[in-house]
C-alpha cells in the first residue's frame, strides 16, 4: 500500500501528537532493518492513528498521521510560535530585541 498520501512534515506531526490524550493511547516500537517504527494506537477503538519511522542508515525521518481519534481521546491543543528569520539583518534585529527584553527584565527584578 502506498502511505505516500499520509505523509506529514515534522511540525504537523508534533502538533497532532501534541493534541493526544496520551493516557488513551498505547504505543508499539519496532525496527525492521534500519528502520525504527513508531505506531500510536487509540485504546479506545484500536485505531492506528500515526506512524514515525527512523531510518538511521539515510539519517531521515518520515511522519504519517492516519486516522484521528475521537474527541474524548484528545486535549486543547497548545499554541507554537514560530518565527522565520529569512536575512542575516532579521536574525540582528531578533537577537536585539532579545537582548533589550532579557536586560528590561534584569532591572525589574
Amino acid at each position: 500500500m502506498d502511505n505516500s498520501i499520509y505523509e506529514v512534515d515534522r511540525d504537523e506531526y508534533k502538533t497532532f501528537i501534541g493534541q493526544l490524550n496520551a493516557s488513551m493511547m498505547d504505543t508499539e516500537i519496532y525496527s525492521h532493518e534500519d528502520c525504527t517504527f513508531t505506531k500510536i494506537l487509540s485504546k479506545k477503538t484500536g485505531k492506528h492513528l500515526s506512524t514515525r519511522i527512523n531510518d538511521d542508515k539515510k539519517q531521515e525521518e518520515h511522519y504519517f498521521i492516519f486516522n484521528y481519534p475521537d474527541n474524548d481521546e484528545r486535549v486543547e491543543p497548545k499554541p507554537i510560535l514560530k518565527v522565520n528569520l529569512d536575512t542575516r539583518e532579521e536574525v540582528q534585529e531578533f537577537f536585539n530585541a532579545l537582548s533589550k527584553l532579557q536586560k528590561e527584565a534584569k532591572k525589574n527584578d
